[in-house]
């Protein structure tokens, strides 16, 4: 298998990755970056590369709907970058 020297990027979560646990119990991306959508996924906690936000205009009322605190940390940008704990 060959392999190429270039960044990857995945949205969302890096395909083969559990969203919500990490676990990758099979192929999987490794990921340089990851922008991922709506809110921050649990399974990305111990991703160790850049890690975006991506605002996608979901409505604040669906988060109401769903009993999920949010605050729309975007201002006018459509990404954020997500500042992890640096004691990890």
């Amino acid at each position: 298998m060959e392999t190429l020297d270039a960044t990857v990027v995945s949205l969302d979560v890096p395909s083969g990755m559990i969203a919500t646990t990490g676990e990758r119990p099979g192929p999987a991306v490794e990921a340089d970056s990851v922008l991922t959508l709506a809110l921050p996924k649990t399974g990305l906690a111990e991703f160790d590369g850049d890690l975006w936000l991506g605002d996608i205009a979901i409505p604040a009322g669906v988060y109401d709907a769903l009993d999920i605190p949010y605050s729309n940390p975007f201002d006018d940008a459509y990404r954020i970058e997500l500042v992890r704990d640096s004691r990890r």
